[in-house]
């Protein structure tokens, strides 16, 4: 490399008991600088030759081709000739660094034998066939891993092998000498291949299950045989586990009773008892129509077709409406323009009635113009489902009022025509008219909602109590339930429902005034809890 043997420095150490050297090169030499042109074939060529010398066994790079022709240039034929032979016969079988000199001292710091685990990673690959399942779960046993790097550039399907501490071994395709074409090529037959269902935690679960089947089976027949043992001969413990299971048996028997009736079957059960039924069953429609009432703004107007097919409607018609709308425009230019040259014309015989046809005939083209205006502005409020309205067809002739004079329609129509003839304006006061639409309907059905909030509480808590009392739970008092049930069985369905608020309300302090007090030892019947002053009335619980 043109290095001055007076610039070198050699120094030699020992570390953890070994002993070696580094040689140390100032790429400053006096009046040069160091060669720095095919630093790696050099220093492979100097491996060679230094392995040569010492009698080492010869290791393969990746520049033995070139490192043997500069040999054989420089004379030194016998060493060329060994080096050639570790030329492999295609480039294919290059060799590659499994990991650097960095990496190598870093896992030596660390205790762990670099050169041994690769040689066991060839050894693992080769058992594999190339198949990368196998060789994952040969990592496995060794607790060791594969995952995909950290690169995310062209590199980015390159896989790392790491220990279960995060140590990094090397890179899959350096470590297996696998080129990393052939790797791709793998690891799409890894993914589009389907992996195998494991039976293995389902079977495990299902022997738990059966398992758990027979020791239940067991016990109950343990108990069941203790009911032909005499009583004498059984311990407390087991008379104990009689009577437990002769309870949890009745438990079940009486949840799997029948109900008294069905709503279905209302022609069974006693008079009474369907009377109930079916005042319980208009009760429970009011609220539920109370909770499902909607707001008429909340229904979609417009027809009921796709949107696609209602964009192509509109876009249809609105080429259709400009092509009228100009039409109409120009015969009302036609129309002033003839009457300009009429009134211009002060000396024509006749004039006065000249002009009342012109005037007629400007009047009447004004009137076409603004029904081809109402007809686009409903069909689009039709279509956009603003309006309910169907846009009705545009009648020509238009009757018209004669006392609509032209001045009154040049200061209310010409903006709104000059609007939709331009075709961004057009757009932006559509937009404009269909945000306000839209925000109005909104804050009519917000409000009509809020001022229900009270109402839909109060229907609310009248299913609670009509589905409480339809199915009476078992946590009630026997007294409570068995009076609740003649009463629903005798069609009173008011008192049934003031009967459980009675119960749920027996602990609630009751604060009432002497003459409160007194009205109520004068008049001690029952008021009902809620009175209807119409078929479609709420209920109040």
């Amino acid at each position: 490399m043109g290095a001055d043997p007076e610039r070198m420095t050699l120094v030699i150490h020992q570390k953890d008991g070994s002993t070696h050297g580094h040689l140390l090169l100032p790429e400053w030499q006096q009046d040069h600088v160091l060669s720095s042109k095919f630093t790696w074939q050099r220093l492979e060529k100097i491996a060679r030759l230094e392995e040569l010398r010492l009698g080492h066994t010869l290791v393969p790079g990746r520049h033995d081709r070139a490192i043997a022709n500069a040999l054989r240039e420089a004379g030194n034929s016998e060493a060329a000739d060994k080096v050639a032979a570790l030329v492999p016969e295609d480039n294919s079988a290059r060799p590659v660094s499994a990991y650097t000199s960095q990496a190598r001292r870093m896992t030596e710091r660390q205790g762990f034998d670099l050169p041994a685990a690769r040689r066991e990673i060839m050894a693992f690959w080769e058992r594999s066939g190339n198949d990368l399942k196998t060789f994952r779960r040969f990592l496995a046993e060794k607790n060791w891993r594969m995952r995909p790097g950290d690169r995310t550039d062209r590199r980015r399907d390159a896989h790392v092998i790491e220990t279960a501490e995060g140590l990094l071994i090397g890179s899959f395709t350096r470590l297996t000498k696998v080129r990393t074409k052939e790797f791709r090529r793998l690891l799409q037959e890894e993914a589009s291949r389907p992996s195998p269902v494991d039976f293995r935690p389902v079977v495990r679960r299902l022997e738990q299950q059966e398992r758990r089947h027979q020791q239940r089976v067991e016990r109950k027949r343990a108990l069941k045989d203790l009911i032909w043992v005499p009583p004498a001969s059984l311990s407390a413990l087991d008379r104990q586990r009689l009577l437990e299971y002769g309870q949890s048996e009745g438990e079940t028997l009486r949840k799997r009773l029948p109900a008294l009736t069905s709503l279905r079957s209302q022609e069974q059960g006693s008079e009474g008892f369907r009377i109930y039924l079916k005042d319980w069953k208009q009760e429970m429609q009011a609220a539920r129509r109370v909770l499902n009432a909607r707001h008429p703004l909340e229904r979609r107007y417009g027809p009921d077709s796709p949107l696609d097919i209602q964009s192509a409607c509109i876009m249809r018609m609105m080429k259709e409406g400009w092509s009228r709308l100009k039409q109409a425009h120009q015969a009302v230019e036609r129309a002033r323009q003839e009457l300009d040259e009429l009134e211009a014309r002060k000396i024509l015989f006749s004039r006065k009635r000249r002009l009342s046809q012109a005037e007629e005939q400007y009047r009447q083209a004004l009137a076409q113009l603004a029904e081809i205006l109402r007809y686009l502005v409903q069909f689009i409020l039709y279509h956009l489902g603003l309006s309910s309205q169907k846009p009705d067809p545009i009648q020509c002739p238009v009757p018209i009022e004669r006392e609509v004079t032209l001045q009154d329609y040049l200061q209310e129509r010409r903006e709104l025509l000059q609007t939709l003839l331009d075709e961004k304006a057009c757009r932006l006061w559509v937009k404009d008219r269909c945000r306000e639409a839209e925000h109005k309907r909104a804050r009519m059905i917000a409000q009509w909602h809020a001022e229900r909030v009270p109402e839909c509480e109060q229907a609310q808590q009248t299913i609670a109590r009509l589905e409480r009392l339809h199915r009476l739970s078992w946590s009630l008092p026997e007294g409570v339930r068995l009076a609740v049930r003649d009463l629903k069985r005798r069609g009173q369905l008011q008192m049934a429902l003031r009967k459980l608020d009675l119960f749920d309300n027996r602990d609630a302090p009751i604060s009432s005034t002497p003459a409160q007090r007194s009205d109520v030892n004068r008049r001690p019947q029952i008021m009902p809890l809620q009175k209807k002053t119409s078929p479609n009335s709420s209920l109040s619980p």
